[in-house]
């Protein structure tokens, strides 16, 4: 009798452990709570597994935190910080964005991935290349624009939410400077770095390339062109992208020469114009005055202007303020301004002079056969003067003497497991 008690109650005790077991297995419920634990090893572990299952592993998080996320976006007060930090953290690597609780969106890493999901979803791919990582706070300072004033810019949210699978590959570590005062306080910032977004079709095609920053109604109504253009060769089952190159290539050279007209400056006749030609009659000065008639088209948003003040380096401004009540005039005003006048620059000179370049080259026949790797070397190499050749990126030229023992170059290990 008491072996038979014996034997029903390791049979309880090993349905109970079963059931328990049930109950704690993992689970995407399981993972969400796992991702912000104290402990990193069981925090990133559920990070990656919430990861592994997609654009539904975020939507976990974010309907779990919903309210935090709000919370933070809207300068509301958070109790516990070290929380928020944990909750931030999880978003971003679950995201593969840094930052991405003021944009919400989930970026592939894995192309074949990306591209499955395209031919899945109907869309057509968004896909970045970058120096240093979209997840890592010091990327290069055009991904680190990108993900402030233009993905979490309410119109461009919607549209690369809804409209466009997005990919993100890192071409090489974004060149890092760090100041050391002597003192205990160091400067660190990214000193050089040119990003691309690359427009293609689910099989990885180029539609379209645009070329470092832009202004959030250009940089939106280029997505959309390109956007439509996938969808009109899809219903026509056709996949020859090169005459809408070929199109958009002399619509920004006719743009570039009107602009030109537009502050009494010396245009080539229409049968020059050549991105080349046009450049060759540019000097800074006409840039900037270029510049001065798109300024108002670089204007930030109420969700931008809120990121930016969280992010901007002065205390009174740091503090929780609602931009669009009580805005910190001075400081402020004149940050908007300032970097209002720098995207518009920006805008002009990639949109005119880099991507006129970039189309004439996507176009020709031979480019066809290369492939996106193939072609963003060509970028990086002709548009963007930092060749993957150059470890140094033209930092440590070989016939400038420094008078510092062996140019002040120093490498660990080889470079090739960067390249």
């Amino acid at each position: 009798m008491k072996n038979f008690s014996f034997l029903a109650c390791s049979v309880l005790i090993v349905i109970f452990n079963i059931a328990a077991s049930a109950q704690t297995a993992d689970h995407p419920a399981d993972w969400v709570e796992q991702s912000i634990s104290a402990d990193r090893s069981v925090a990133q572990k559920a990070q990656g597994q919430l990861r592994q299952i997609g654009p539904q592993g975020l939507e976990l998080l974010e309907q779990r935190f919903a309210r935090e996320i709000f919370a933070h976006g809207h300068g509301i007060d958070v109790p516990g910080d070290e929380r928020w930090k944990r909750i931030a953290a999880a978003l971003d690597r679950v995201s593969g964005q840094y930052d991405d609780y003021a944009s919400g969106l989930y970026w592939y890493t894995d192309f074949e991935k990306a591209k499955a999901a395209a031919r899945t979803s109907g869309r057509p791919i968004l896909s970045l290349r970058l120096l240093g990582r979209l997840d890592e706070d010091l990327s290069c300072a055009n991904s680190r624009f990108f993900r402030t004033t233009l993905y979490p810019s309410a119109e461009i949210n919607q549209l690369l939410k809804n409209g466009f699978i997005l990919h993100w590959e890192s071409v090489r570590p974004a060149p890092r400077v760090t100041i050391d005062f002597g003192d205990g306080r160091t400067l660190q910032r990214t000193i050089t770095g040119n990003s691309i977004h690359y427009i293609l079709d689910s099989d990885g095609k180029i539609v379209d390339a645009l070329p470092g920053l832009y202004s959030a109604p250009v940089f939106t109504a280029e997505l959309r062109q390109a956007a439509d253009v996938v969808k009109e060769a899809r219903g026509k089952g056709t996949a020859d992208y090169a005459e809408h190159m070929k199109s958009t290539q002399a619509r920004l050279l006719q743009a570039w020469a009107t602009d030109l007209a537009a502050i009494h400056a010396t245009v080539p006749s229409s049968k020059a114009l050549t991105a080349e030609t046009l450049e060759h009659s540019m000097d800074d000065q006409k840039w900037l005055e270029l510049a001065q008639l798109h300024v108002n088209d670089a204007t930030f948003d109420g969700g931008v202007r809120e990121l930016m003040a969280r992010k901007f380096p002065s205390a009174p401004v740091a503090a929780r303020v609602a931009v669009s009540k009580a805005m910190v005039e001075s400081p402020m005003m004149r940050l908007f301004s300032s970097l209002s006048r720098t995207v518009s620059l920006d805008t002009v000179q990639n949109n005119y002079m880099r991507r006129t370049k970039i189309l004439s080259f996507l176009a020709r026949p031979n480019t066809q056969s290369l492939s996106l790797g193939q072609i963003n070397d060509w970028v990086y190499a002709g548009i963007f003067l930092t060749p993957r050749q150059d470890p140094w990126l033209g930092f440590a030229p070989k016939d400038v003497f420094a008078a510092i023992d062996e140019n002040g170059e120093k490498q660990l290990g080889t470079l090739s497991a960067t390249r």
